[in-house]
């Protein structure tokens, strides 16, 4: 399956770009698609939390993803 890849304020830092595409095997989660794009942009290892919204809705990791989703990759945020 094909995904797009978005980033957002440090991740986009880190990794160089504002977006980009992956392609992944049919069933694969976003703890799958997070562990690629840690090998892909070595230095988003040290990382070690990342919000991650999926059509717009953040999800947990375990969700599974599916062809043509839109991926947005966000550092946590704090405030008051």
């Amino acid at each position: 399956m094909r995904l797009k890849l978005r980033y957002f304020a440090s991740i986009r830092e880190l990794v160089g770009v504002a977006e980009g595409e992956m392609e992944l095997p049919e069933g694969s989660t976003v703890d799958d698609m997070l562990e690629t794009v840690k090998k892909h942009h070595g230095r988003l290892r040290d990382v070690d939390r990342i919000l991650v919204a999926v059509n717009g809705d953040y999800v947990y990791p375990g969700t599974r993803l599916a062809n043509g989703d839109v991926v947005a990759l966000f550092p946590p945020v704090s405030g008051g």
